[in-house]
């Protein structure tokens, strides 16, 4: 044996030799040759990597493709980037392409070989805190690679530095990492290309695994949302800025699908657009001062002065000049966001709001940090003067200020802030001032009360806005007939009021035919709620009333199982009756337990095991009769305990997500699969619940948590109210109403393999 081993291993040197000596050595083949030798050892022993472990540590590590692409957004805030942009091409179903581009510092060779390609690279433990702006890394170690893997079936790197002349591109198709080969073994071509960008990093993520909708990719911009930055620089101050203090971060998300990129979702779109107003403000050369408001909300947009004395609004500002200032407001009503874009918002202006401070295109701090006041914001909010809200949470802007000279506006030996002198005494002034007064004119618009010394408000309730603005439009038309009638326009001016009122009145009307809808449709899911409320009273009395019978007919049902015991048919029939009773007495339990605890309305943290292990003891009976495959539960950790909730809430949860299962099964004809997975992610706790039905299409999967959207078709006139109530469509919206109530979220996400739909519920953790 031994003589054999030593003949191997002479063969193998003497095979490296003649490797080593040939001109274009094959190093693939010295590792190889290495590698064997290696193995021969009898003295010593090594780990070795099967490439198998690349596609394993791909679905365990990253359990969703949004976390996936998350990681690599992450991944190029780490870069220190400050923009990063993600194209996703043809991308609806699975076989797409995802294009992601930061401008960060990009990689050398040495970075790209011992940091991307090595396994479970050290750098983030070594370096925790990024090169140029001392960013505290947020991307997990190590686990951008595997998200790429995740992603699709190859991967293209193309990275450059600022000082290199080139670019370096790396492909990777992650179908070599087979089973029983050695990652070692496996090469990725690297090789010198010109240039794309001055500096950063492009991955392109080919053949993707998964089809991505709007929804999914919105989703994604919420997971980076610690990272996202939303103060609205211009251009000319985002690159002055990018030479010292943090610049902040961007992202934006492009859909391709005929070769231009139609954005999906960006700071714009994400935060901007939803504010109420736009407030801005100048200080001109000679010291004359002026702020605007713009709202499309309230339809408004005008131009006000603003002076240094409060009593006269020519008076000039003698220190400042050249001053510029932009904030957008935000009023967290529902009445004025979408919820869950509100709770969006408002939990990145808890930590981002407020209004920064710029300095010849610098960041000056601690202006518009977390618990800083300097315009004095919270302070006026708590004096309860001014009645509407306007806390630093409530803005997202900047102030710019031109001092090239540095007299008027030089910052401390600390780098703590301006000088407390008349020119930032004035700049505190005009900002503070400007945003007040737009503040109280959008109460004013509103129909609010403005300030707690306004005398003169009184809010007509029976006034009908629709009403006064009819009233309006008549009146300016009366009003322009009158002119035409004493001379005071010609023709040609009076044809074009004329034509202004006629598409104002065609837009009323257009609006009050809109308006009319969305009242009935509430007015339709009010009335629904009110039967069903009523249902539910009508349910608990029930409940409480069988419960005083079961005893006795569980009593009877044994006497008659012993009495016809000596007869098959009969005693067959005798079983199912126990059978079916047991399944009754389950569901009657069941729901007495829920009304009884929803009648307490004590709040208590639940721990998902229990709600799915009670969930399942109830429908045991009824999936044995359907003869739908319950799948055991999973569950990926232990202790996964939610906010305080009330216990009832998850059993309308629950049965919604399964009866609407059972009739998605029952329309496909399938075999009938039902699986409950539970976990914790990012500090939250989830359940997914997968069936094998018909499945959702694309278009459909943000619409059926909307009130009154169904597959169900209508019942006939003559149907009894059970049959009614079932499929109203507001079952999902009702849960969705649940979950979003506690900062919840649910979703329909990739459907796990061998199932159709996925429906995913995010609660939040108890902390």
């Amino acid at each position: 044996m031994a003589d054999k081993s030593n003949n191997k291993l002479a063969k193998l040197k003497k095979l490296l030799t003649d490797e080593l000596e040939k001109e274009d050595t094959d190093l693939g083949q010295v590792l190889a040759l290495s590698n064997e030798i290696a193995q021969l050892d009898e003295t010593n022993v090594r780990f070795s990597v099967d490439a198998g472990i690349i596609n394993r540590l791909g679905k365990e590590l990253v359990a969703r493709h949004e976390t996936a692409v998350s990681e690599l957004v992450k991944n190029a805030y780490d870069a220190d980037a400050t923009e990063v942009k993600l194209y996703f091409k043809n991308a609806w179903e699975e076989g797409g392409e995802l294009r992601i581009e930061d401008d960060g510092l990009g990689m050398t060779r040495d970075q790209l070989i011992n940091g991307f390609m090595r396994l479970s690279s050290a750098d983030k433990i070594h370096n925790p805190i990024s090169s140029r702006y001392s960013r505290t890394r947020a991307g997990k170690k190590g686990i951008g690679r595997f998200a790429t893997q995740r992603l699709g079936n190859s991967l293209t790197i193309i990275t450059q530095t600022k000082e290199s002349e080139i670019a370096l591109k790396v492909t990777i198709n992650w179908n070599e990492f087979e089973t029983d080969k050695d990652l070692s073994l496996i090469a990725n071509r690297i090789e010198g290309v010109d240039k794309q960008i001055e500096e950063g990093t492009i991955l392109i993520i080919n053949d993707l695994r998964e089809g991505w909708s709007d929804a999914m990719i919105k989703r994604v911009y919420r997971y980076t949302s610690e990272l996202l930055q939303p103060f609205p620089l211009s251009k000319k101050r985002k690159k002055l800025d990018k030479k010292r203090v943090d610049p902040g971060f961007k992202s934006t998300y492009f859909r391709v699908d005929d070769g231009t990129g139609t954005p999906i979702i960006d700071e714009q779109i994400a935060f901007l657009n939803h504010a109420l107003a736009e407030i801005e403000g100048y200080v001109l050369d000679d010291g004359q001062a002026c702020w605007s408001l713009k709202s499309e909300k309230l339809d408004f947009n005008d131009v006000l002065q603003i002076g240094k004395n409060r009593d006269d609004n020519q008076s000039k500002y003698l220190f400042i000049k050249d001053v510029h200032f932009k904030v957008h407001y935000f009023i967290y009503e529902t009445s004025l966001l979408p919820s869950q874009t509100m709770k969006f918002i408002r939990s990145i202006a808890r930590e981002k709001g407020g209004v920064r401070v710029y300095r010849n295109g610098f960041r000056v701090l601690p202006y518009g940090e977390a618990q800083n006041d300097w315009l004095g914001l919270d302070d006026s909010t708590a004096q309860r003067v001014i009645l509407s809200s306007h806390r630093n949470f409530n803005f997202f802007g900047f102030v710019e200020i031109t001092d090239t000279s540095g007299i008027d506006f030089d910052e401390t030996s600390s780098r703590e802030g301006l000088f407390d002198n008349e020119a930032y005494k004035e700049l505190v002034d005009f900002v503070q001032r400007s945003i007040l007064g737009a503040v109280i004119k959008i109460a004013e618009l509103r129909g609010r009360k403005a300030t707690t010394s306004q005398s003169n408000w009184e809010k007509d309730e029976d006034e009908n806005p629709t009403e006064k603005v009819d009233q309006a439009i008549s009146t300016l038309d009366n009003l322009v007939k009158g002119e035409k009638e004493k001379g005071e326009f010609d023709d040609k001016r009076s044809e074009e009021y004329r034509h202004v009122l006629q598409q104002l009145k065609e837009e009323r009307e257009q609006e009050k035919q809109f308006f009319e809808q969305e009242r009935k449709r509430y007015i339709d899911e009010i009335n629904m709620l009110r039967i069903l409320a009523g249902l539910g009273l009508v349910i608990g009395e029930f409940v409480h009333e069988v419960k005083r019978f079961l005893p006795a007919f569980d009593v009877d049902i044994r006497y008659l199982k012993n009495a016809v015991k000596d007869y098959k048919d009969a005693l067959i029939k005798a079983e199912r009756l126990d059978s079916n009773l047991k399944s009754f007495t389950t569901y009657t339990s069941y729901f007495d337990k829920a009304i009884s605890q929803n009648v307490l309305r004590e709040l208590m943290p639940l721990d998902l095991h229990e709600i799915i292990n009670d969930f399942e003891e109830v429908i045991a009976n009824d999936i044995k009769r359907t003869k739908v495959i319950y799948n055991k539960p999973i569950f990926h950790d232990f202790d996964l305990i939610t906010v305080p909730m009330h216990p009832s809430e998850w059993a309308s949860i629950l049965f919604n997500l399964y009866t609407n299962a059972k009739k998605a099964i029952k329309r496909a004809l399938s075999q009938g699969n039902i699986l409950i997975e539970c976990g914790r992610d990012s500090g939250v706790v989830y359940i997914e619940f997968s069936d094998d039905g018909d499945g959702i299409p694309k278009q459909n999967e943000e619409k059926i948590f909307n009130a009154f959207f169904t597959t169900t078709s209508a019942a006939s006139l003559g149907s009894d109210d059970e049959e009614s109530l079932t499929g109203t469509g507001l079952g999902l919206k009702i849960i969705k109403d649940i979950i979003e109530s506690y900062d919840g979220e649910i979703f329909v996400t990739t459907p796990k393999e061998g199932f159709s739909t996925t429906i995913r519920i995010e609660i939040p953790e108890n902390g």
